[in-house]
């Protein structure tokens, strides 16, 4: 069973995909959440903040400023789940 699901940190200038997404840590404006595979469908606003991003191998952190998550999930296995991160600005932070 496929317990990832595909991301994109969308700015206006730049965009970071991702394929095989387990947990991702999100700025909201009611404090950090989390979203794994098969979240609710949601609309979620952003403030400025660290992005988490945890794929299969790796684990990679995003400053970003205020926007809005979308997340759209199906309880399917052949659909992968998407979520869209839109963002003003986002910045990969150093290791």
């Amino acid at each position: 069973m496929n317990k990832s699901f595909k991301l994109e940190i969308v700015t206006p200038i730049k965009t970071f995909s991702f394929d095989n997404v387990t947990y991702a840590k999100c700025p909201g404006v009611n404090g950090y959440f989390g979203i794994m595979k098969n979240h609710t469908n949601s609309i979620i606003n952003l403030t400025d903040g660290i992005i988490s991003v945890k794929t299969d191998k790796d684990e990679i952190k995003f400053s970003c400023s205020y926007g809005i998550a979308d997340i759209n999930s199906d309880s399917s296995d052949d659909i992968e789940d998407k979520v869209l991160l839109l963002v003003e600005n986002a910045e990969e932070l150093e290791k």
